[in-house]
């Protein structure tokens, strides 16, 4: 089903198709019963340990192209909010829940998330101290095209890791490498470097990771924020925001998965939560709890 409707050709199309029956609140939660001064989130080491970093999206990872050239769903640690896993009703009474669907039809109408995230106070022994100085870059975006964890939807394999940043010799690169630039066939073709004397050309580390701009060629960003956390910002700890997305998109499709469907839209947005530790006495890794809450609204019927 093409993309691009107006409101009015929603509204007519909502009326025609009767979709404005039943409404669907898909309940979207992470870490929300983890006892959270002992889950550490921020998983993925950079070549310097002392900047860790955690990578969500709002569905199912996609596929992307890896180092060799291959592209499939990614290893990496990217964890899924499910956002749009809305199953269809199986009752055989008819009834249909507020986290189900009716029928194959309906409106994607928007997407509501709230992140929380938590440095816990320590208590002055070694195991439970932290830093006094951890700055923060929370990064919302995605790929300027369709990103998919089916190829029969999958339009654009950038991968992250290697291509979100723009290095100072104007290489696209991340926290794992960099890219070449395009072949004449235009297949991207990506580099591994962890050279420390590569930092901020080919590669991407602590201090890089703070500033460095993103490549706007392959990525949209919705958000790019600094903040700080520790003792030395008055011992605050928490920090709190909110995302949301309109959609208005019809859908049709007989899958729980309802962005296996047929537009060119790309919903597959990634949240990247990077911490770097600027502290010389405490741990490199503070043990850094990111719990996320939200709700997916759809009609159907």
């Amino acid at each position: 089903m093409p993309a691009g409707f107006n409101t009015g050709q929603i509204e007519y199309i909502k009326a025609i198709a009767n979709v404005n029956g039943h409404k669907t609140y898909k309940d979207i939660s992470y870490n929300r019963d983890a006892t959270a001064s002992t889950v550490d989130h921020l998983n993925q080491a950079t070549a310097d340990t002392k900047c860790r970093f955690g990578v969500w999206t709002l569905g199912q990872v996609p596929q992307l192209r890896d180092g060799s050239g291959n592209i499939g769903v990614t290893t990496l640690p990217i964890h899924e909010l499910g956002a749009f896993n809305i199953p269809k009703t199986t009752n055989s009474d008819g009834i249909v829940t507020e986290i189900q669907r009716e029928g194959d039809e309906g409106f994607l109408e928007s997407t509501h998330l709230n992140m929380r995230l938590l440095l816990p106070h320590g208590d002055g022994t070694a195991a439970g101290f932290q830093p006094d100085h951890v700055e923060f870059r929370m990064l919302v975006f995605r790929a300027r095209d369709r990103q998919h964890h089916l190829a029969t939807h999958l339009k654009d394999t950038n991968n992250f890791m290697f291509n979100l940043f723009r290095g100072n010799q104007n290489h696209a690169i991340g926290f794992s490498g960099f890219q070449f630039k395009e072949e004449i066939s235009g297949n991207l073709n990506y580099g591994g470097s962890t050279v420390h004397s590569k930092s901020g050309i080919l590669n991407v580390q602590n201090q890089d990771a703070m500033t460095i701009p993103v490549n706007k060629e392959s990525w949209v960003v919705m958000r790019d924020h600094r903040f700080y956390l520790g003792k030395e910002y008055g011992g605050k700890n928490i920090y709190e925001d909110s995302f949301h997305w309109d959609w208005k998109d019809p859908i049709a499709t007989s899958s729980d998965d309802v962005t296996e469907t047929d537009n060119e839209k790309n919903y597959t947005w990634y949240i990247m939560v990077i911490a770097n530790n600027n502290s010389l006495v405490s741990q490199d890794n503070p043990n850094i709890s990111i719990r996320f809450t939200g709700t997916t609204h759809m009609t159907s019927g």
